[in-house]
């Protein structure tokens, strides 16, 4: 492997740095109320799915491999006929890698800190799933007819990302 020539630094992930891209899946900072009779709190409305009309939305789970820092990005990818969401089901941290445009100039880079999950909105450019801890995930995104993939190879470009 050649050397590392592009480190980007990931962020701590906010709700507010990572508007852009979607939203943040965290209790923190949202209304919740009881329910069931008191044994449980409700936080509604965490994210906004999306699906064309064509496909539906679906749940599955990730079971990631725990990666190494600093991680060589190989790999830009965007569902532009739905969104997709990942939440962590052990308390895994995880990296997400964004970007405004196909531009790698453009990228940016979140920590999770294992309580907080992520939605992309539909099109917005993420590299897959790097975790940094191995476990899984809650994935909800469209399946369906329709190419939802598009990708960009990044590799032999030297990007990385470290914490």
């Amino acid at each position: 492997m050649s050397p590392l020539v592009d480190a980007l630094r990931a962020e701590a992930l906010t709700a507010a740095a990572f508007a852009p891209y979607g939203q943040v899946i965290e209790c923190a900072g949202h209304a919740s109320y009881a329910i069931n009779a008191g044994s449980s709190q409700r936080f509604s409305d965490l994210a906004q799915l999306e699906s064309d009309a064509a496909g539906r939305l679906a749940l599955s789970i990730f079971r990631a491999a725990a990666q190494a820092l600093p991680c060589r990005l190989h790999t830009l990818e965007r569902h532009p006929l739905g969104s997709q969401a990942f939440v962590p089901l052990a308390g895994q941290r995880f990296v997400v890698v964004v970007a405004e445009t196909a531009d790698p100039g453009t990228l940016r880079a979140f920590v999770s800190d294992g309580r907080q999950g992520v939605n992309f909105r539909p099109a917005t450019w993420h590299h897959p799933l790097l975790a940094i801890d191995a476990g899984e995930f809650l994935v909800a995104d469209r399946i369906g007819p329709g190419d939802n993939c598009e990708v960009i190879d990044l590799a032999g470009r030297g990007l990385s990302v470290r914490c």
